[in-house]
């Protein structure tokens, strides 16, 4: 029923690193006839980006014996220290955990991941309100659904937004101009229904297309997200100010309860949901909210790497489905009438609302 845009990939080759050997000693181990190499520690990294465990080498798996003889060099005969049966658990641990994550990869990880970290890279420099330059948030794309957070630089995420449109560029013929994602998560989640929204304003279509009778857009919208988020319909209901009778319209158009049966059925059998894109979540707590949440990152991300490529523009950050360029005045007569930012990879487009905040 969702719309998947992604392919589970096979890896041909498999490199286990020194550190995970018994004899201190690279192995390769072929697979499949695939031409896609994989190292135990590219594996920890796409665990890592997961929020799952790094698999630990035999130096972090026996700290405590590492510690106490003071090892620190990777090309170690573990064989020797530890002898063949200990060793033998630990490579029956390795290989349970190198089976899961191989079974996960997909081409995200070999495609679309270093893709959208293009975008969060070489980011503009910009002024505060008095003129002091702001250091460049540095961004990380971990976490179980990989929302965007700021690990180093100024923090925009948390920043207030009377502070954000006080900002100015550097060049003083130039102007910040936001691209705002309009209902970013509900409008992606229908699309990947193949449902058509010929509305940019997601709340007054749906308003008119279900025959809600709710109090008024602001509302319908708290009441809406509060069902994709995994709200209790009596939490919902109470949202919404109206009656169950709108709230069964919403879930009924939404496909609530038959893609949550299909995600849970996949979370069931694996252990793991993928997103739009192919991007593992391992949790199956709020599972749509975390397969919308999930997906509208990739997302955004794509769809502003596709618009900043094409218009040769300088980002300066993102706040999730918002994204700041500095850019001169011909360069926003080129942009300021464009609706909609179109993203190849799921082929879909969704409404955005171009806005000058410091000119």
């Amino acid at each position: 029923m969702l719309q998947k845009n992604y392919k589970k990939k096979s890896i041909g080759t498999l490199q286990i690193n020194s550190e995970f050997t018994r004899s201190g000693k690279n192995k390769i181990v072929k697979i499949s006839n695939s031409d896609d190499v994989l190292s135990i520690r590219n594996i920890n990294k796409f665990r890592s980006l997961s929020n799952l465990e790094t698999i630990k080498d035999y130096r972090g798996y026996f700290y405590n014996f590492s510690r106490d003889l003071n090892i620190i060099n990777t090309d170690v005969r573990w064989d020797l220290l530890l002898g063949n049966g200990i060793c033998d658990k630990y490579d029956k641990d390795l290989l349970n955990k190198i089976k899961f994550s191989i079974d996960k990869i997909t081409s995200y990880h070999t495609n679309i991941l270093n893709r959208r970290k293009t975008l969060y890279e070489n980011l503009n420099k910009i002024l505060d309100e008095s003129g002091n330059e702001i250091e460049v948030p540095e961004y990380s794309h971990d976490g179980v659904t990989g929302r965007t957070t700021i690990k180093k630089g100024f923090n925009f995420l948390t920043s207030k937004k009377e502070f954000r449109k006080k900002c100015k560029s550097k060049n003083k013929d130039n102007m910040l101009v936001s691209i705002d994602f309009k209902a970013c998560e509900p409008n992606l989640y229908l699309r990947s229904l193949g449902i058509e929204i010929s509305d940019p304003d997601i709340y007054e279509f749906l308003s008119s297309k279900l025959n809600l009778d709710v109090k008024d857009r602001s509302t319908l919208k708290r009441g809406i997200l509060s069902v994709l988020y995994g709200a209790s319909d009596s939490t919902s209901s109470k949202l919404l100010g109206s009656k169950k009778q709108n709230l069964d319209k919403i879930k009924k158009f939404f496909k609530i309860k038959e893609v949550e049966e299909e995600l849970k059925a996949q979370f069931q059998n694996t252990n793991t949901i993928y997103n739009l894109y192919g991007r593992p979540i391992h949790s199956d707590k709020s599972i749509l909210n975390k397969w919308i949440q999930s997906s509208a990152v990739d997302f955004c991300s794509l769809a502003f790497l596709n618009f900043v490529e094409e218009f040769n523009l300088n980002v300066c950050y993102l706040v999730h489905d918002d994204m700041v360029v500095d850019i001169s005045k011909e360069e926003y007569e080129k942009i300021k009438d464009i609706t909609e930012l179109y993203e190849p990879d799921a082929k879909l487009s969704l409404p955005v609302e171009i806005t000058i905040l410091n000119a």
